[in-house]
């Protein structure tokens, strides 16, 4: 198993995101955004390459800073399962639309 930390590291606190690698499968445990300012939002970009092999994504909770960069993956194409509870998806649904309004507002 290798377990590669794509965010929330290096004195950050956001954008939770480690990408977890078997014989079997490629999974990515949360996908969060990096808050912040400048320097966070220009870590904002998709946790996994092109190229490299993704079969699901992991949510251990609903909160941003481990869903936010999940509109990014289906951005790029990505359509893998995404697991969680019930309650993380309801969570996760609307913290992405309420992110979504705000960024729109301050792009204004």
């Amino acid at each position: 198993m290798r377990i590669t930390i794509v965010g929330a590291a290096g004195g950050e606190v956001t954008g939770s995101a480690y990408y977890v690698q078997t014989r079997q499968a490629s999974v990515l445990v949360d996908c969060g955004l990096f808050q912040g300012g400048k320097k966070a939002e220009a870590l904002n970009k998709p946790p996994c390459g092109p190229k490299q092999r993704l079969d699901a994504v992991l949510l251990t909770h609903g909160h941003l800073d481990h869903t936010g960069r999940l509109p990014l993956l289906a951005r790029r194409g990505n359509s893998v399962p995404v697991f969680a509870t019930p309650a993380t998806i309801e969570m996760t649904a609307l913290i992405l639309r309420d992110s979504a309004r705000i960024q729109a507002g301050d792009a204004e």
